[in-house]
């Protein structure tokens, strides 16, 4: 028996198969037909711009096959009526009664939840009453709530359904929504401990009426998941516990001594925020702590020392979404100190002076401002300074396998030093992900030539030991790729699936590329919200994939548009592919089995 006639191998193969590739093996054959079908149907997700998933009629006759639903489109809830074995519900809805005609998507969405008992996830954003009722009552399997801005109508009562269900759940985001716990007089007394409650995403804002939590109370809940493992707390426009947050990770004071993960999220602007309340909570960080994640605008060089200084040794993921270092030497700082890090994600670029370990000298010329394509082709040769001795500093993050890290600086020095950096690239052999996008000043239309390009002639071999690579991201940094490089890349990177970023400075270049790519199962996209989503893994680990849309022929009329109107008008230009497209992967017809 040859190994494609196993189905226990074909059940493998496809769970790593993404919608297109599933949906042309449920035509090979009546056997193929039966093992593949769950898997297209498995999870079906649907968004307000692209028409990525079946037809009602089409899906009429497979519902018994899904398993999960991602909607954020209120035009498509009555196609989910009849799923009935569901594990998994998403739902993003923006919904104001006052903005549409329609009837509320809510009551349909309710009935839902009552019709999939055996629900394990929900995650759902301004969800009616109604609907967060239904789930606490009606989902005794549930493992994972997620809610935001949720309306309570009955405080008592719904206070009492959520924390009773938070006795059994793993996961649970709660943020922007009212739990007047003193005011409506409710104790703590009846919830001592949740023993099962793992992950934990729990924020306050400074309207009382807004607020899940004051801060003491926050800290209380908390205190009451001993087997917490990850801890990300939101704050707006509040002033920030630092000490209770310090208690928290704190490896001799705090409740819950599992914590391995913690993110802080600051939203809008607040005087009383400082870096030094930063630099005081990294100060009392546990030793032990693998992850932290950073979205906001006060982490500057201080807090970059004092992380470095309490967690260096121990990050295994560093992901820092907003900081405001006054140079890369602080994120070098990172990369040099962190011998386990496996996962790096820095908003700040690395310049590639601070990479190759080159001093700035004062009498060399500045590099040019970035300018058009056009004018930088016209310009001629660039003054470039007077080569330096590279002494790039030792990376310690040696198996990394994520970096999303902007490089820049390259513009204004010499060839060599594209290929220095090259190889200390190079030397990242465990790489997945390769993140090296532009900063601010690359633009969607004209693109930036200060970064890495991705030539044969500029050094791309020196990448040959990247042979993990799974995924290449570039953005719109200037590129001019041809079939050569396309071989190469075939060659010395297998793994490789998706590439996201502008393959060639000529538009109708990349379109011929991209096809070409395709051809060895390489997606290519463009990461500015005008192209699906690539296959892949969600964060929650949960299989994704989309039909593979040609967005780059709409590019010109998309930018035809643009420049008759003051501001870009999205949707617009998703209607003038959506017609098109909307049946691209599923069409009207059934497989034939």
């Amino acid at each position: 028996m040859q190994a494609l006639e196993v189905p226990e191998i074909l059940r493998l193969i496809g769970q790593f198969l993404d919608y297109p590739r599933l949906a042309a093996a449920t035509v090979v054959c009546k056997s193929w037909n039966r093992i593949f079908t769950p898997f297209l149907y498995h999870t079906i997700e649907r968004l307000s711009h692209c028409r990525n998933v079946p037809s009602s009629a089409v899906l009429e006759g497979y519902v018994d096959h899904v398993r999960a639903i991602k909607v954020y489109s209120i035009f498509w809830i009555p196609s989910l009526a009849r799923c009935t074995h569901l594990k998994e519900l998403h739902i993003g809805l923006y919904f104001e009664e006052e903005d549409h005609d329609i009837e509320s998507p809510w009551m349909p969405l309710t009935d839902l939840v009552h019709h999939n008992p055996k629900l394990v996830t929900v995650c759902v954003t301004k969800p009616k009453n109604e609907f967060l009722r239904a789930v606490l009552t009606c989902c005794p399997q549930l493992k994972r709530l997620e809610f935001d801005r949720a309306e309570l109508t009955d405080m008592v009562t719904d206070v009492n359904l959520i924390f009773n269900v938070c006795l059994r759940l793993e996961e649970l985001k709660m943020v922007n929504m009212t739990l007047d716990l003193k005011t409506h007089g409710i104790s703590w007394d009846n919830w001592p401990v949740f023993p099962t409650i793992k992950k934990l995403w729990i924020g306050i804002t400074q309207d009382s009426h807004r607020s899940p939590l004051q801060a003491q109370g926050q800290h209380e809940f908390i205190q009451r998941c001993p087997n917490l493992e990850s801890l990300t707390m939101s704050f707006c426009g509040d002033t920030l516990p630092v000490r209770e947050i310090k208690d928290l990770l704190s490896p001799k004071t705090s409740p819950c001594p599992k914590i391995k993960a913690f993110a802080i999220r600051l939203t809008g602007y607040n005087p009383s925020f400082s870096e030094g309340q930063l630099v005081e909570i990294l100060n009392g960080c546990k030793s032990n702590l693998t992850s932290f994640e950073n979205s906001c605008d006060y982490f500057k060089d201080l807090s970059c020392q004092a992380l470095v200084s309490n967690l260096a040794s121990t990050l295994t993921h560093l992901r820092l979404e907003k900081c405001e270092f006054s140079s890369s030497v602080s994120a070098m700082k990172i990369i040099s100190s962190s011998p386990h890090l496996v996962h790096f994600h820095c908003a700040k670029p690395l310049n590639a002076r601070e990479i190759l370990g080159i001093q700035r000298d004062t009498s060399e010329p500045p590099a040019y401002p970035r300018a058009s394509h056009a004018q930088q082709s016209n310009q001629p040769s660039r003054n470039q300074p007077l080569a330096k001795s590279i002494h790039p500093p030792e990376w310690a993050c040696k198996n990394l396998q994520t970096l999303e890290i902007g490089i820049c600086g390259l513009y204004s020095g010499t060839p060599e030093w594209q290929q220095a950096v090259l190889k200390q690239l190079a030397k990242l052999t465990q790489l997945r992900v390769l993140d090296v996008q532009a900063g601010a000043d690359a633009t969607l239309k004209t693109g930036s030539r200060d970064g890495l390009a991705f030539r044969l002639a500029s050094g791309l071999d020196i990448l040959s030991s990247l042979t993990m690579l799974e995924t290449l991201r570039f953005g719109t940094i200037w590129q001019e790729m041809e079939e050569q490089e396309i071989e190469w890349i075939i060659k010395a990177w297998p793994r490789l699936s998706s590439i996201h970023g502008w393959v060639h400075h000529s538009q109708n270049r990349r379109i011929e590329l991209k096809t070409l790519f395709k051809k060895h199962g390489i997606a290519v996209g463009y990461d500015y919200g005008f192209d699906t989503v690539l296959k892949g893994d969600d964060k929650d680990g949960s299989r994704t994939g989309s039909i593979d849309i040609d967005y780059e022929q709409y590019y010109g009329k998309y930018e035809q548009y643009s420049d008759e109107y003051d501001q870009y008008d999205i949707e617009h230009y998703y209607e003038l592919m959506e017609a098109e497209f909307e049946n691209a992967l599923w069409g009207d017809r059934t497989p034939p089995y």
